[in-house]
């Protein structure tokens, strides 16, 4: 009767230990990591569309793409039909349209390039129009830049120069080299 005492708390313990080692065995994860290609996009949407508000809740950015991709490793978002939106208090605003862009999410810069157009949306004027091959949009400064031709646009006035700076706070276009411009001043109409 000792014998049986002791012997069954000594299997039931080796079984129980048994057990342990099995399970923890089987429930053991192995991960292995893969290394992505580095051209091929990690993560991609389409109909992306992203919102910014201030700090009344009042909506301050729009910038919609048609398709959006990440690298692996990357800090940058591309864009695929780049649409972004500033919009003021008083509802006027600026919008910038290209076929490609990058975001950077550290700086929150927007470069865009292929079919640039910068629309300035005036509640009293004609809307000013900047076409270019490249821009540069700061989105916390509200600023936009190039160094690229641009040709521009307001009303019946147009033109041309190389490079220009758009600071959207005060409303100045800066256009500094080889400034060719047709103004038109409805005042001397006929």
């Amino acid at each position: 009767m000792l014998r049986s005492n002791w012997l069954f708390p000594l299997v039931l313990a080796v079984i129980l230990g048994g057990l342990s080692a099995w399970l923890e065995r089987i429930s053991t994860i192995h991960t292995e990591t893969v290394r992505l290609n580095p051209k091929l996009p990690q993560y991609e949407m389409t109909g992306m569309a992203g919102r910014r508000f201030d700090e009344q809740g009042k909506l301050r950015e729009k910038l919609d793409a048609q398709r959006a991709w990440q690298l692996p490793d990357g800090k940058d978002v591309f864009l695929q039909g780049a649409d972004l939106q500033a919009l003021d208090a008083d509802g006027q605003h600026y919008s910038v349209y290209s076929e490609l862009a990058r975001y950077h999410l550290a700086s929150k810069q927007i470069d865009f390039e292929q079919g640039v157009l910068l629309r300035r949306h005036h509640r009293q004027a004609d809307d000013t129009e900047i076409r270019t091959d490249t821009l540069t949009v700061d989105t916390v400064a509200r600023t936009a830049r190039t160094d690229a031709l641009v040709h521009f646009r307001q009303g019946r006035s147009e033109g041309s120069a190389l490079g220009m700076f758009y600071d959207h706070n005060s409303g100045k276009l800066d256009l500094p080299a080889q400034v060719k411009a047709l103004i038109y001043d409805p005042k001397y109409e006929e």
